[in-house]
């Protein structure tokens, strides 16, 4: 059973979207970590990200009002001395190399349109209920 989900911190993004880091270190076996760094945030479709009204509007079909962004930093069979020193390397690479791509101002509008082209090749609609 993992253990217990911790919040590290909070960051913002490009378009003020907010994403959370969590410490989702699980032990594996015999004194030995399985460390997980889990960055995720909800993106919201934007009108402006599209082309236009109606591209909009077949994208929020498919994708609902909002994309998932998830990322997993992470380094297995870590001895549980060392799980800090893991944990802060992991960090520091997600601080130098993945949020400085994320705190763009365009990373909101392009992470959608990536994500709409992935639902255009699978031909999945997403329909959501309406009253």
């Amino acid at each position: 059973m993992p253990d217990a989900e911790k919040i590290i911190r909070t960051c913002t993004l490009g378009g003020g979207i907010l994403a959370t880091v969590t410490d989702r270190t699980s032990h594996y076996f015999g004194g030995y970590y399985h460390v997980r760094i889990h960055v995720s945030a909800d993106v919201p479709l934007a009108a402006s990200a599209f082309a236009d009204e109606a591209e909009y509007r077949d994208a929020v079909l498919r994708l609902g009002d909002s994309v998932s962004f998830r990322r997993i930093l992470e380094k297995m069979a870590v001895p549980e001395g060392e799980l800090n020193v893991v944990r802060q390397h992991l960090l520091a690479s997600f601080d130098t190399n993945l949020l400085p791509y994320l705190q763009r101002a365009d990373f909101a509008d392009s992470y959608v349109r990536s994500e709409f082209r992935k639902a255009l090749k699978s031909r999945a609609v997403f329909q959501r209920y309406r009253a």
